[in-house]
């Protein structure tokens, strides 16, 4: 073997190490962002038992009486990404969420077209209301009752 089949042979080997630690570090950075991802996605969950109780469905096909589950976040709205999905043409696609924080439940209107009320109090524009058991919200024409068994 002569001296420059051996510089060749120890420049591609150099290349090869290069190449397997830029795709190790590219592998490594992916890993930390999926799992910083998954730990910043993780709501905490919310009390057992937590519900929306439909009184009035207006022209959703909910009936009046069923229950539906509430999470630490649930977004509530027309588009099928919600956590609460609810087909009446006076809900806007996101409508609202419902969040648990600081040992209480915070409704949030997200800018809808027909509004979102509290006990028929209409809520403001980016104006988050403190929400009790018991309580009745409104988005559109459709009433639920937020119940929980805390």
């Amino acid at each position: 073997m002569s001296a420059l089949e051996a510089q060749l042979l120890f420049l591609r080997m150099i290349l090869l190490v290069l190449l397997y630690a830029f795709l190790g570090g590219v592998g490594l950075v992916l890993w930390r962002d999926l799992r910083s991802a998954r730990r910043r996605d993780a709501a905490p969950p919310a009390p057992p038992g937590t519900r929306l109780i439909v009184i009035d469905a207006g022209a959703s096909d909910r009936p009046p009486g069923s229950a539906l589950p509430a999470r630490a976040v649930t977004a509530i709205g027309r588009d099928l990404d919600n956590d609460v999905v609810i087909n009446d043409p006076t809900i806007s696609g996101r409508h609202a969420v419902l969040n648990r924080r600081d040992a209480a439940w915070w409704l949030e209107d997200l800018g809808s077209t027909n509004g979102t009320f509290v006990n028929d109090q209409r809520l403001g524009r980016a104006a988050p209301a403190v929400v009790r058991s018991g309580d009745v919200v409104q988005f559109g024409a459709v009433r639920l009752r937020l119940v929980t068994d805390e």
